[in-house]
């Protein structure tokens, strides 16, 4: 699975067909039972940024979505049925909010009202493009039309089918998704349609393809624990201290992207989706081998190249970031789909370690370990308090920088065909800030941002990431101190 734009998905040509509720689905899931749980913090977050899109008549383009390949020939009753009982494991993909009141009110399909099948067929007209073109246009059409947060389903399930296999493509709108649950969704579907190809309703199920109920637990009940939690933090917590440390060394504002990206403060720009390679597996693993002796992870290798990279380029002898995380490690949501995320500040000194990338590698680990630390207590709650007292203005949180980094070896069907054939990517809206997905596989460690489509910020992210790989190869090979690079063109910010 790599994580890139939708473009990079290159399935061969066929009759593209859509899945969806059927019409009696769909009349019971209008009149859902009201759910008590609220919606998540990110979610509310989430519903507002819609509601105000819809108000203003703008597109929304919140949805995230996975594509891949399956060998053999489709069976289109069977797909359905494997795409009904993905979704009666996950509570999460059976609701939807009425934002019709000031409050929004969450509903849950009830698992007896779930029922899918083919609602669409049809040939793509290409007209003077090419078939890839064609795709991506019914795809984006096809996303922006049926993912969205105040109606079910909130996904799509579509395939293009040919005589000797068909391609699989979902999307779902960001509110009931995130992810760790794309990058897992493609193997399970695979595993059900398996399943359901071999005996319908049967058992036949390769081992692990399903969660227990032990590891799917309900996205409701997750909300109401995290609201729950949020009350037990106050002003005096250390974790909002840490938030506030964080925000202090950034002159009141959120983390942003060390160099010019050609905006003026306030301003947005459509997404460019850019990947760079920075190590090959055999590099990978000597960097991992590294970590392991210093006692320190291979994400603090992570956090410790963005730092001397932003130190390189941009003279900050101090590293802030916010790095986005798992609220699912362990327990009873591992394997549930659903916004499971969290948000930790990392903050540690670089320019006393630039000519000792060991200390780096330990200041770096001791930085993103307070940041982990902190992040069971959900960030809305340091945020809230901030903009109370002032520490974070208004204008300051804009659209913050965010780092994540995944191991995608470490999910569930990776190194089987779905997993191994998919492109997991992002609805591309706009943005502010250029925020960074490092990611590992079998082949490469490898990094994908997010950046605005200007030519400022086109040379800003080449030039920023041909030094982090330089950074990220000097740590896996040893060196103790960083690479000279050249720094006359710059143009950092902050």
């Amino acid at each position: 699975m790599i994580l890139a734009e939708m473009a990079q998905w290159r399935t061969a040509p066929g009759t593209v067909l859509t899945l969806g509720p059927t019409p009696e689905s769909l009349a019971a899931a209008a009149e859902a039972p009201v759910d008590a749980a609220p919606p998540s913090f990110l979610q509310a977050d989430h519903l507002r940024a819609y509601a105000a899109r819809q108000r203003a008549g703008g597109v929304h383009r919140a949805w995230t979505g996975v594509a891949t390949d399956l060998d053999g020939p489709l069976d289109r009753d069977a797909l359905a049925r494997a795409l009904t009982r993905l979704v009666t494991t996950h509570e999460g993909l059976r609701s939807w909010f009425d934002l019709t009141g000031e409050v929004p009110v969450r509903h849950v399909v009830p698992l007896a009202d779930v029922e899918h099948a083919v609602v669409d067929v049809q040939e793509l007209d290409v007209g003077d493009g090419s078939w890839a073109e064609a795709l991506q246009a019914h795809l984006v059409r096809t996303f922006d039309a049926a993912c969205r947060p105040d109606a079910w389903p909130g996904f799509v399930l579509g395939a293009v089918e040919r005589v000797d296999g068909f391609g699989l493509f979902w999307g779902c709108d960001h509110a009931f998704t995130d992810g760790a649950s794309q990058l897992m969704v493609a193997s399970e579907l695979a595993d059900l349609y398996a399943a359901e190809v071999a005996e319908p309703g049967g058992p036949a199920l390769v081992e692990g393809a399903l969660p227990t109920p032990e590891e799917s637990g309900p996205f409701g009940v997750f909300a109401a624990e995290e609201r729950a939690r949020a009350a037990t933090y106050d002003a005096s917590s250390p974790e909002v201290r840490a938030w506030a440390d964080l925000v202090g060394s950034q002159g009141g504002r959120l983390p942003s992207f060390p160099l010019d990206l050609g905006l003026e403060r306030g301003a947005t720009a459509p997404v460019h989706i850019a990947s760079y390679d920075l190590l090959d597996a055999q590099a990978a693993s000597r960097l991992d081998a590294r970590c392991r002796a210093l006692g320190v992870r291979t994400v603090s290798a992570v956090f410790a190249a963005l730092a001397a990279t932003d130190h390189l380029l941009a003279d900050r002898a101090t590293y802030a970031g916010v790095t986005v995380l798992g609220a699912r490690d362990t327990g009873p949501y591992l394997r549930s789909h659903g916004w499971f995320c969290t948000f930790a500040p990392v903050l540690f000194e670089v320019a006393p370690h630039a000519d000792d990338l060991d200390a780096l590698l330990v200041a770096a680990h001791a930085g993103f370990e307070t940041g982990r630390r902190t992040s069971r207590m959900p960030a809305h709650v340091a945020l809230a308090e901030m903009l109370r007292t002032g520490v974070l203005g208004p204008d300051g949180v804009g659209s913050p920088q965010l780092v994540s980094y995944l191991d995608v070896r470490r999910f569930p069907g990776a190194g089987r065909p779905a997993h191994e054939r998919g492109v997991h990517f992002t609805g591309e809206g706009r943005t502010a800030n250029a925020s960074m997905w490092v990611n590992r596989d079998a082949e490469r460690l490898y990094v994908g941002l997010q950046h605005p489509d200007t030519p400022e910020a086109h040379d800003a992210i080449a030039r920023y990431s041909a030094v982090l790989a330089r950074v990220v190869a000097a740590l896996a090979d040893g060196s103790t101190s960083l690479p000279e690079v050249e720094t006359s063109r710059a143009g950092h910010v902050g």
